[in-house]
């Protein structure tokens, strides 16, 4: 049972990972922009359960990559660059 959820979950991941490529840039800075708010409920249910943060250093980069996204999607909207 866990090796047919493993390839469901996989099989999602990839298919959300290709229309994230096929929407094209614009989509992928929006999309980190969404992601943020989850990030610090992420940090707030950690806390709530007293663990690290991130377990894993690719935990790390993969949130600091998402920031950074976000960032720059933030920036992009309040430029224009991005019209809504």
């Amino acid at each position: 049972m866990r090796r047919r959820d493993v390839l469901i979950a996989a099989v999602a991941v990839i298919y959300t990972g290709f229309l994230l490529y096929a929407g094209g840039m614009k989509f992928i800075v929006l999309s980190a922009v969404l992601y943020a708010p989850g990030s610090a409920l992420y940090f707030w249910a950690r806390r709530e359960q007293g663990m690290k943060l991130f377990d894993r250093t690719s935990d790390l980069v993969i949130f600091v990559l998402a920031c950074i996204g976000a960032m720059v999607g933030i920036y992009w909207i309040a430029t224009g660059y991005i019209v809504l």
